[in-house]
């Protein structure tokens, strides 16, 4: 749904520049914003953390010298972010940013912001933690069903069945959120265009790419950048490829050289993922918005 204003005169552009991890988009989406004279957002799920480095993958100080990039160290681990947040921060993000530019360059890996970004989300409520503390002790003292036949109106039958009790203590953590927290999605404010630009490789050059990009991360660094997170590694940020394989390594439970294909092995099956991801659902992104 759009506003009804003088901004449709002119239809804008959104680039679209998807692909696997490793595949050459952050080179790619440079040229292309060096050539359309637009900047860079990243929809990235991981770069976006400002204390992340070496095992995220980032664009080099070079890189974001060249070409202004958004949410690129946008915010703290230790702050808590999700994609109802992206969502919200991008969509306001791009209407600005059309007020000056005709094309906009929207890159990253991470399916669920891309798909949310354009086809939008239902951006449920913060965590209530008193709540969730509270439940989980009822949980723990008196069992998963009484909890649930305490709440039995507001927790569906799938819930109920499957008794999950993470799941059920979500449902009732938003059942019970007073409606003033609620968020609203913003509209787009400019009618545009997307285009998609897939960067495809074949699977085995790829997987080559990977393995060599694993192996310059940790002459890099990699193994003392993640051990300086050791104290933090149960945060959200950090139960990511490239990190959380080097904490049973640091608590001597393996050896160096598993931890390296680990890596290499999950990287590979994030990527794999990835291209099931963008084959299935950029052929349902609209062109037009």
């Amino acid at each position: 749904m759009f506003n009804n204003n003088a901004n449709f005169l002119m239809k804008k552009t959104i680039h679209l520049i998807v692909g696997p991890t490793a595949s050459g988009k952050t080179d790619f989406s440079i040229q292309k914003a060096i050539e359309l004279k637009c900047p860079i957002i990243s929809a990235d799920s991981r770069q976006v953390f400002k204390e992340l480095e070496i095992g995220v993958a980032k664009p080099t100080i070079e890189q974001l010298d060249l070409v202004k990039h958004y949410f690129i160290n946008h915010k703290s681990i230790f702050e808590d972010y999700n994609v109802g947040q992206y969502v919200i921060e991008a969509r306001l993000l791009i209407n600005q940013l059309f007020k000056d530019n005709e094309h906009l360059i929207v890159c990253g890996g991470t399916g669920l912001y891309i798909n949310s970004l354009l086809n939008g989300i239902d951006v449920l409520p913060p965590k209530n933690e008193e709540l969730r503390s509270k439940l989980a002790s009822e949980i723990e003292v008196e069992g998963i069903d009484s909890v649930i036949e305490k709440h039995y109106s507001i927790i569906s039958e799938d819930l109920k069945l499957s008794k999950n009790p993470q799941r059920i203590i979500r449902a009732i953590e938003i059942a019970n959120n007073p409606p003033n927290t609620r968020f609203e999605i913003p509209n787009f404010e400019h009618q545009f265009d997307v285009k998609i630009n897939y960067i495809q490789l074949e699977r085995q050059a790829l997987y080559k790419r990977i393995n060599n990009r694993v192996d310059e991360m940790i002459k890099g660094g990699l193994e003392q950048e993640a051990k300086s997170f050791l104290q933090h590694k149960d945060l959200n940020a950090l139960k990511t490829v490239g990190y959380s394989e080097w904490w049973d390594f640091f608590e001597g439970n393996c050896e160096h050289s598993f931890v390296v294909e680990k890596i290499k092995q999950h990287t590979r099956n994030y990527a794999k993922r990835q291209m099931t991801w963008f084959n299935h659902q950029l052929p349902k992104i609209n062109s037009s918005y």
